[in-house]
């Protein structure tokens, strides 16, 4: 049996600093700071390049265009980036959902 069952739709999506991107936070855990949200962007906006000093993370594109490093992939679209190793910018043309998941404590490093 699961632990842990959340209805995505059922958890209100947080704004985050970054103009029309937001989250829902679908799991977090206590212990090792790992988490999954759910990231909605909004048409137009992005994520600037970044790292994460503990956190691996992966993505998985749900809907939408989602643009990596000025290439575009569509739903089904699958990435790993491992702790420290910068990636993005993360844009988006018409709007994107994606199912991102952090494996600790998450931080934003801003990577020139």
């Amino acid at each position: 049996m699961y632990q842990h069952h959340v209805n995505a739709e059922a958890v209100p999506a947080q704004p985050l600093e970054l103009p029309g991107v937001s989250i829902r936070v679908l799991w977090n855990d206590p212990a090792t700071g790992a988490m999954t949200v759910i990231t909605q962007m909004a048409p137009g906006s992005v994520i600037p390049r970044h790292s994460h000093t503990h956190a691996d993370e992966t993505v998985f594109v749900l809907e939408g265009d989602f643009i990596e490093d000025g290439r575009s992939h569509g739903p089904g679209t699958y990435f790993v980036g491992k702790k420290q190793t910068p990636h993005g910018p993360h844009a988006t043309k018409g709007g994107c959902r994606v199912l991102t998941q952090f494996s600790a404590t998450l931080d934003f490093v801003g990577a020139d």
